[in-house]
């Protein structure tokens, strides 16, 4: 078979660096071989904004820089698919390299230095698993799942395979190979939590939160069901199922009490989910099978989805123009907070967990949490403090005029009967 080089960056293609790093590990003798994946993260942010050929360009720069990197005598290297590269290589000095350019911009490698300061924006990520067996497949999934954990972290260069990563691994497959049963049985639920008034005697909306009880995992989190539907393709399914279950929740709620329908439903959407599907042809259809005004039900989404392309704001837009409230989570502690406000779309913004803990030690924290507060409420829009836990949590917000509150303090989410009781219970206000 004749070796097939990449026609974008001359590297080996895929199939072809399989089979020249299958021959080349077989002939190697000694335990010091690796295996590193690179991807070129932010690349979308480039194709959309100035070009698929300046991405292209990019691709080809990169390429490059990787050849000259490592000595082809000692290493194979190709392009894996559209923004990653994958080399095995001999260790030697080169994993020093590898660490030191984990989350480097191509700007402060000396590329794409025609980009200006967008370059700063692209970034390359790496994951690295040392040669302990001579099963490419093997090394394959584990540098894949150590690039998967430094896309993750947001600080700590998680880029080795260890033993951690690989406990990891192994729920995870066990999760993927439950996945399809548990969402055609009903097993992967939903459960939800009040957003209340700033006095809290008042439900303004819920959050409806994924939850699985995996028959061996326990409770698996919505991030884990999420990147698992994902690798299987299935993520479209995951989110068609999540909208039918919200979809009957909301008319559980109507049944229980005509109050509930001024109360609006969040759902999280996932950055891969926005990437990747058009949303508003998989919601509004399910809104206007069931009777369901797309006033009732809320978008959720992170900070650094919310501003992740230009493709991302339009669906956004769209969707909001539709009726339907987009809320962004996580707020104040993504790289442009102050961006995003000015997007016409965002209904809501929920202020970081991080910022609203142990508020009341710390008067830096009181004095940013503040002035968000007020920015959101001149713009009109509705800011909510999340992850309150503490009594002096919720009053220091009630006392900088926090209009909306969500917490475990207020209430712990929990399964759709057991909300609508405690509605009955407590007498609290709807809407």
């Amino acid at each position: 078979m004749n070796n097939v080089q990449d026609p974008l960056t001359g590297l080996l293609a895929r199939q072809s660096f399989m089979v020249v790093a299958s021959d080349w590990l077989r002939s190697q003798r000694g335990p010091r071989q690796r295996l590193v994946i690179i991807e070129v993260f932010g690349l979308s942010i480039i194709n959309e904004t100035q070009g698929l050929a300046s991405g292209d360009q990019i691709l080809r720069d990169v390429a490059f820089w990787l050849g000259s990197r490592f000595d082809p005598t000692q290493s194979v290297l190709g392009r894996w698919d559209g923004n990653k590269f994958v080399v095995l290589y001999e260790a030697c000095d080169t994993e020093c390299f590898l660490a030191s350019v984990h989350r480097a911009s191509l700007g402060s490698i000396g590329l794409a230095t025609d980009l200006g300061r967008q370059a700063e924006m692209i970034r390359l990520h790496v994951g690295l698993c040392d040669c302990r067996s001579l099963d490419l497949d093997d090394l394959l999934t584990f540098a894949n799942e150590a690039l998967h954990e430094s896309g993750r972290s947001a600080t700590a260069p998680a880029y080795r395979f260890d033993e951690a990563m690989h406990r990891r691994l192994l729920r995870r497959q066990d999760v993927e190979k439950d996945l399809a049963c548990a969402i055609e049985s009903g097993a992967i639920g939903l459960w939800y939590q009040p957003i209340f008034s700033g006095d809290g005697r008042r439900i303004q909306s819920l959050e409806a939160l994924l939850r699985w009880h995996h028959p061996r995992q326990g409770w698996t989190s919505p991030e884990e069901v999420v990147h698992a539907a994902t690798l299987m393709g299935m993520g479209e399914t995951l989110l068609q199922h999540i909208l039918q279950e919200v979809c009957h929740g909301l008319h559980s709620l109507s049944q229980a009490d005509a109050g509930f329908d001024s109360v609006p439903v969040a759902m999280n959407v996932s950055p891969r989910e926005i990437g990747s599907l058009a949303l508003r042809d998989v919601l509004l259809p399910t809104l206007r099978r069931e009777g369901i005004a797309p006033e009732r039900l809320r978008v959720e989404i992170t900070e650094e989805s919310a501003l992740d392309s230009p493709s991302t704001s339009v669906q956004l837009e769209a969707l909001s123009d539709d009726g339907i409230g987009i809320a962004v989570d996580d707020f104040g502690t993504g790289y442009s907070s102050l961006a995003m406000l000015d997007a016409k779309y965002v209904r809501q913004v929920k202020i970081d967990r991080l910022l609203i803990a142990d508020l009341h030690k710390s008067d830096r924290r009181r004095l940013l949490v503040g002035s968000i507060i007020n920015l959101g409420q001149a713009l009109g829009l509705e800011v909510v403090g999340e992850g309150v836990e503490t009594v002096e949590e919720y009053e220091h917000l009630r006392s900088l005029g926090c209009p909306l509150v969500q917490g475990y303090y207020l209430a712990r989410p929990s399964p759709l009967e057991s909300l609508i009781a405690q509605v009955r219970r407590t007498g609290a206000g709807l809407g």
